[in-house]
């Protein structure tokens, strides 16, 4: 691959990996050590052959143990947000929020024809400048970057061990992601290169996987009316009653006094009490900026509605940083109105809405549903509620967070920012040197 092109790339893996995975699957019905199975797996036609009679028989923990590190070039911002919802793999993303993405460039599928193309190319070019007016006059670039198209280009490396790589690529090829054309040519490029090392495998998880269901759930995109600039909400819709007293009970059972969250950030099985207590929230009016920042925690269940539908939403978000500027807040008005444009005339030529996709700003409105247990709330809260966080998701999880602490003070005493909870920044130089500020607002949520 020449460094420009966009595509995929297995860049390393576990040394003797098909080895090592064949063992796995030899160790718990024959006899020897692990070392002494190790050094008898010399054959690897052999042990490919035994990886694929273990696989089919349903046993495939025994491809976790070889691991793999990926590289996508010059991908479109949109197949980032499709590979970081695999929750079983590891990922380093260009960030929007330090980065200049000026002269990134934008990827168009072949499924937008030539006069498609031209108009569209056109457009972006008006949005990249818009993007440039912007930090010119100041804007942080995390908050210009809400006129640039879901077709920017972006870099990902990506690492997940084998069982997860086939989930990914079926994923791609065979199933939910095989209607969007980049996301199909980088699953087939994948496939191509995981068949030089486990041949067939593949092949055999495709009837597990469809596309059926995308096809019910995405509508016909309708006309776009004038655009709407929205204000952010979230809900609490369901929690436990009297957790705080549970927890404690929990507590005495697992041969604790009380529980303590001083503790908990020491005693890894004090701090697992926590995981009996689930939150649920509806969130509305967030930019799909928040959705990547969001996704990225594990330890979650979110529910959203396939991408092709959240695309055709006609909701904006604005940064306060162009809002508050009346002459900047035309302009990006101005932009997304084209935008709008743009759009009906690809929807009037009855246009594939799984292309809407790339034809979407950044700041288009998305709403989901998530739910978080009470210790995977204080890691969020410790990451997010920092002043250092993106804007719009501190705003979102300092809500949150309040509306939990409503329901059970007692229970969520200490949650808030890394300084709050365990009384040091950990952000080192760059600290913002507010943690009193932080203490008192935390100390007096409401």
């Amino acid at each position: 691959m020449k460094q420009n092109e966009s595509g995929v790339l297995i860049l390393s893996e576990t040394k003797q990996g098909e080895r090592i995975v064949s063992c796995g699957g030899r160790i718990s019905t024959r006899p020897g050590t692990a070392i002494e199975l190790y050094k008898k797996a010399t054959d690897k036609d052999k042990n490919l052959n035994l990886v694929s009679k273990v696989v089919s028989s349903g046993h495939k923990t025994v491809l976790e143990h070889h691991y793999f590190n990926l590289a996508f070039n010059n991908v479109s911002i949109f197949v980032e947000q499709y590979l970081i919802e695999f929750r079983m793999a590891s990922f380093t993303i260009k960030s929007g929020r330090y980065v200049n993405f000026s002269n990134s460039g934008f990827n168009l599928p072949d499924g937008f024809n030539d006069e498609q193309k031209k108009m569209l190319k056109t457009h972006y070019k008006k949005m990249f400048k818009m993007y440039d007016r912007f930090v010119e006059a100041g804007i942080p670039v995390e908050d210009a970057r809400f006129v640039l198209p879901y077709g920017l280009k972006t870099n990902i490396y990506m690492s997940l061990n084998a069982r997860e790589l086939i989930h990914v690529i079926c994923s791609m090829v065979y199933g939910r992601g095989s209607k969007y054309e980049e996301i199909y040519k980088l699953g087939l490029s994948l496939k191509e290169q995981f068949d030089l090392r486990y041949p067939n495998l593949i092949e055999n998880s495709q009837k597990l996987y469809t596309n059926e269901l995308d096809e019910i759930l995405v509508h016909a995109p309708t006309e776009a009316k004038k655009p709407e600039f929205v204000k952010h909400s979230a809900k609490l819709l369901s929690f436990p009653q009297n957790a705080f007293e549970s927890i404690n009970e929990y507590a005495k059972a697992s041969g604790y006094e009380k529980f303590d969250l001083q503790t908990s950030l020491k005693d890894d099985k004090h701090a697992k009490l926590l995981e009996h207590f689930y939150y649920t929230f509806k969130v509305e009016n967030f930019s799909m900026i928040v959705l990547k920042h969001y996704t990225r925690h594990r330890m979650q269940s979110l529910s959203t509605a396939p991408l092709a539908k959240m695309m055709t939403s006609n909701k904006f978000v604005v940064p306060e940083t162009i809002s508050s500027n009346p002459e900047l807040f035309a302009d990006f008005e101005k932009c997304i109105k084209e935008n709008r444009k743009i759009y009906n005339k690809l929807v009037a030529q009855n246009i594939n809405p799984h292309l809407l996709v790339y034809v979407a700003p950044h700041a288009t409105a998305i709403d989901f549903v998530t739910t978080y247990n009470a210790r995977e709330l204080l890691h969020l809260a410790n990451l997010r509620t920092c002043t250092r966080a993106q804007w719009e998701i501190r705003y979102l999880v300092t809500d949150m967070l309040a509306q939990i602490k409503k329901t059970d003070p007692e229970m969520f005493k200490g949650f808030g920012p890394s300084c709050y909870t365990f009384g040091v920044c950990p952000e080192g130089r760059m600290c913002c040197g507010r943690q009193a500020e932080m203490k008192q607002k935390f100390d007096n949520m409401e």
